[in-house]
C-alpha cells in the first residue's frame, strides 16, 4: 500500500524555510536563498532561524512554532531545513500532528532533521532526505537531477551510477526506503519515535559524518538489538564521511560493517551520497519502494515509484 505523496514542487511555489535544531550561519542562509530564487522559487524564513538559544535556532517554543507555522500557511508549498545540527528532537513530543498531517506538503532535510522524519514516516507521509539552504544550496554542493526527480517529478526516479557503490554483501532486494542518520536513528531507539521497517520489507539507508568504527559498531548493535532491523532487506549506507580508521589501522570500515552485520543474510552497500557526503547531495525520497541490487561490480540502488504527485 502507497503512504501518501505531497503534490510536486513547481517555479514560483514558496517554500518556507525553517531552522528546528542548530544556529544558522546567515550568510550561508542567504547565498542559499538567492540559489532557490534562481530554481524560480520564492522563499519564507521562519521568525526563529536567525536567532539564537545556547547552540540552537531560538527556544524549542520558537522552533516549533515555526515548523508548524509554515505547515499551517497554505500559501507554503514545501518546507525545507537551513541545517541540521543538534536540538530537533525536543520538537517531537510537542508536535501537533494533526496539524502536519492536515497540511502535508513536502519537507526536506537530512542529519538531526532525522528526528522529524522518524515522526512523519510513522504517519505514512512521504518525506525528503535531501539538500539544505545554508549548506547545500549555498555551496551549489547538490545533485539537481535527484531533486527534479524527487519533488519535481521532471526526471526519471533516481538510479545511482555504476561505479558509484561498493558491494559489501551480494543479493538483490526491493522494499519502502527508510532511514536517515545513523546516530539519530541509534538514540531514537527506546523512544515513541523509533526508527519503524516496513512490514512488507524495507530497504534501510544509513548515513554518518566523523563518527569512530567502534562507534558505528555500537549503533549498529543498538539498533538491530531493538528490533530496528526486523524486517529489513537490504541496507545502503552513505559516504560515511570521516568514518574511516585512521591510515595506521589494520582494517577498514567495510570490516566494521561487514562483521556488525554479520548475522544479516541481506544485499548490503555502501556509497550512497545523501546526507553528509563528500560530493553533490542526492535526494532521497523516504517512504517510497526502491530496490537494492549488489553484485560486485555490478551494483545498483534506485527508486523505484513515483515521490510526488
Amino acid at each position: 500500500m502507497s503512504w501518501a505523496r505531497p503534490r510536486a514542487l513547481r517555479p514560483g511555489d514558496l517554500l518556507g524555510i525553517c531552522a528546528p535544531a542548530g544556529a544558522v550561519d546567515l550568510g550561508r542562509l542567504r547565498r542559499g536563498m538567492e540559489r532557490l530564487e534562481q530554481m524560480g522559487f520564492r522563499v519564507k524564513v521562519g521568525d526563529a532561524v536567525a536567532k539564537r538559544h545556547i547552540y540552537t535556532a531560538g527556544t524549542v517554543e520558537e522552533r516549533l512554532a515555526d515548523l508548524q507555522g509554515l505547515f499551517a500557511d497554505d500559501e507554503v508549498a514545501g518546507v525545507i531545513c537551513a541545517r541540521g545540527g543538534a536540538g530537533a528532537g525536543w520538537l517531537l513530543p510537542r508536535l501537533d500532528l494533526d496539524l502536519l498531517r492536515g497540511h502535508f506538503k513536502p519537507f526536506i532535510g537530512y542529519s538531526d532533521v532525522t528526528c522529524l522524519h522518524l515522526v512523519f514516516n510513522a504517519l505514512e507521509l512521504v518525506t525528503f532526505h535531501g539538500p539544505m539552504v545554508a549548506w547545500e544550496f549555498a555551496l551549489g554542493a547538490f545533485d539537481e537531477r535527484s531533486w527534479n526527480a524527487a519533488l519535481q517529478g521532471g526526471a526519471a526516479p533516481y538510479a545511482s551510477e555504476p561505479g558509484d557503490l561498493v558491494c559489501l554483501r551480494d543479493g538483490e532486494a526491493e522494499g519502502r526506503l527508510l532511514g536517515g542518520c545513523l546516530s539519530i536513528l541509534a538514540a531514537a531507539a527506546g523512544t515513541r519515535w523509533p526508527l519503524r521497517p516496513d512490514k512488507e520489507g524495507t530497504i534501510l539507508f544509513i548515513e554518518d559524518v566523523d563518527e569512530k568504527p567502534h562507534k558505528v559498531d555500537r549503533m549498529l548493535l543498538q539498533l538491530r538489538s531493538s528490533g530496528a532491523f526486523d524486517g529489513i532487506r537490504g541496507l545502503v549506507f552513505g559516504d560515511m564521511k570521516g568514518c574511516n580508521p585512521p591510515a595506521s589501522a589494520d582494517f577498514t570500515l567495510e570490516d566494521v560493517i561487514r562483521e556488525s552485520l554479520s548475522e544479516l543474510d541481506i544485499p548490503i552497500a555502501l556509497g550512497l551520497s545523501s546526507g553528509h557526503v563528500n560530493g553533490p547531495n542526492v535526494t532521497l525520497p523516504l517512504g517510497v519502494r526502491a530496490r537494492l541490487l549488489c553484485h560486485g561490480e555490478e551494483t545498483r540502488f534506485e527508486i523505484v515509484e513515483a515521490s510526488v504527485e
